[in-house]
């Protein structure tokens, strides 16, 4: 749904550069602290995280259900995505990216809100997670404070996400914290890791609809 951008009133600036309809963008950022549940943290990539890059570039589950992921050859390959290509897409509005970590600052995993739509107040988020994360409890929490920093930073009014539709996991995960099913979409992405075209469940979430 596309929403009407009405001309401030006299004596109020117009919507400021990265904001739009009151949504900002990654772009307009200065800062971006760390949110926390329990024992996850998201925050942004840092060079100690490379390792946890390459493994999940790897990792067959991550490479099945989700599209484009490209096994880093080495470490160096992913220091160089965390140094030059993260902030290049922040500051081109193309991604918001985050790592999944622990409070010692062990990296668990990825986090990212993508495809920025300003006039409806809406992006697109999905996770990752190391095998060895792969708890209900810690996969919520990820998938929370990537919405929470979307809703209450960016002040996004509706993020998406999609699903493959043989991927109950996630789909389980999704709806814990307040994501409902609004659609189905054949064929929608193909695996990273057996290029098999996989059928897609949509579903949505609203602030209001967010579980804490």
């Amino acid at each position: 749904m596309h929403q009407r951008t009405c001309p401030s009133p006299p004596g109020r600036p117009e919507t400021a550069p990265g904001e739009a309809g009151g949504m900002r963008l990654p772009s307009s950022l200065d800062d971006v602290p760390p949110f926390a549940e329990g024992d996850v943290v998201l925050r942004r990539p840092e060079l100690r995280d490379a390792e946890t890059l390459v493994a999940g570039s790897r990792d067959p589950v991550v490479r099945e259900f989700m599209q484009a992921v490209v096994p880093y050859v080495d470490r160096a390959s992913a220091e160089q995505w965390i140094e030059d290509v993260a902030p290049r897409l922040w500051q081109q509005d193309r991604a918001a990216c985050f790592t999944l970590a622990r409070p010692d600052g062990t990296a668990i995993g990825s986090a990212q809100l993508v495809d920025f739509r300003p006039g409806e107040g809406a992006a697109e988020a999905s996770i990752w997670l190391l095998p060895e994360a792969r708890r209900m409890r810690t996969a919520t929490a990820g998938l929370r404070l990537v919405c929470r920093f979307g809703f209450e930073t960016l002040r996004l009014q509706r993020i998406d996400a999609y699903a493959a539709a043989d991927n109950m996991a996630v789909q389980v995960v999704g709806a814990a914290i307040g994501f409902r099913r609004a659609g189905f979409r054949p064929a929608l992405f193909r695996s990273s890791r057996t290029h098999r075209l996989h059928d897609a469940v949509y579903a949505s979430l609203t602030p209001g609809e967010l579980c804490r």
